[in-house]
């Protein structure tokens, strides 16, 4: 990958988000003036700058900066990516069933749609301006690979009575594509890729079988549920959904993931020394697991021609751009920063100090 495409990868220093907080929307605007955002914050006009501008100034770059990554990858690394893209095309579709939905007007829902991959603004408004039901939005994306995973589900169902069915066979169909553009890598990259992908799923299905379990869910609809797995095979999800208690489930994690990735030993040590904490927070700790794989990646493989590299990045840059959000309407909404803060997903040891600039 030439010099070009990555010589902008950087991230912004922790301590510099975390002085974001409590920070009114000129100050927020001033400090990523000078930021890997700038190009679009300084795009907005400071006369119609308000908080919503602010947060699409933030997606934009995210997409940008993923775009030019596309476009400058070749082979199966670009395969890859194109596939991780995915995740964010499905996201807008999500967002459109839940918006026709919930009848939301238009304009409203647009603010929820992510401006990456093929279903863009101007695709989304062209179906919610013309579906009336979520029959119609799938009728809408018939010529599409997602139109044709949603009938399947309508089928089986005879119908559409849970939207979550339909979101869950959307993730399970971009996890696959995922998964078979990383088996077409080889060597270090393959295996890079794979552990970042397998403790993604990894902590997607352990976070169902909590839900579940809190809301009493029966193990046989549950597995509907889960996504492909990943170092936890379907063999060890279905002995923990059998598991009672979280804290005893937690115990046969923590022994099962001893020959695991030393993320795993780190992220289920702590899950299990407060097993019995509320489930908002056992999520939290779950949702860390995948950035924490990243920022190990990151200082392992820090060579940019390197996909561990690539990926860690992606990953820790979406990280940011969701804090940088929390941080935006926080101070829109006049949230206290102890709470804000604490909404934050970064992993432990990330150091305010620390940051991705690099400079050959």
């Amino acid at each position: 990958m030439p010099r070009v495409a990555i010589e902008n990868l950087k991230l912004i220093e922790i301590n510099v988000l975390i002085n974001l907080i409590g920070k009114d929307l000129e100050a927020i605007r001033y400090a990523l003036a000078d930021s890997p955002y700038s190009k679009q914050i300084s795009g907005v006009s400071p006369e119609v700058l308000d908080y919503s501008f602010l947060e699409s100034a933030l997606m934009q770059n995210y997409a940008d900066t993923f775009q030019k990554l596309v476009k400058f990858s070749s082979g199966n690394i670009k395969k890859l990516l194109v596939a991780l893209s995915k995740k964010f095309e499905i996201a807008n579709i999500k967002a459109i069933i839940r918006a026709v939905k919930a009848q939301i007007d238009v304009n409203e829902a647009l603010q929820n749609i992510f401006p990456l991959g093929s279903f863009d603004v101007d695709r989304c408004r062209a179906i919610l301006e013309t579906a009336e039901s979520v029959e119609d939005v799938i009728v809408a994306l018939s010529d599409f690979e997602y139109g044709k995973v949603l009938k399947h589900v309508v089928a089986k169902n005879e119908g559409i009575t849970d939207l979550t069915l339909l979101e869950v066979a959307l993730d399970k169909f971009v996890y696959r594509e995922i998964s078979n553009n990383i088996e077409k890598l080889t060597g270090v990259d393959e295996k890079i890729a794979k552990d970042l992908l397998e403790i993604e799923l990894d902590t997607v299905n352990v976070k169902a079988i909590l839900k579940g379990k809190a809301l009493a869910v029966n193990a046989e609809v549950l597995k509907e549920y889960l996504m492909p797995t990943g170092f936890f095979t379907e063999a060890i999800l279905n002995e923990v959904m059998g598991i009672d208690d979280v804290k005893s489930m937690m115990e046969h994690l923590s022994l099962i993931v001893e020959s695991a990735h030393p993320v795993y030993k780190k992220i289920f040590t702590k899950l299990l020394k407060e097993s019995e904490a509320p489930l908002s927070r056992l999520e939290a700790i779950l949702e860390k697991a995948p950035l924490e794989m990243s920022l190990h990646q990151l200082r392992e493989h820090s060579r940019y021609y390197q996909i561990g590299f690539l990926l860690a990045f992606i990953k820790l840059k979406w990280a940011e751009v969701k804090n940088l959000r929390c941080i935006v309407k926080g101070s829109e909404r006049k949230i206290p920063p102890s709470q804000v803060q604490k909404l934050l997903t970064m992993p432990d040891d990330w150091q305010p100090s620390q940051s991705i600039r690099r400079s050959s």
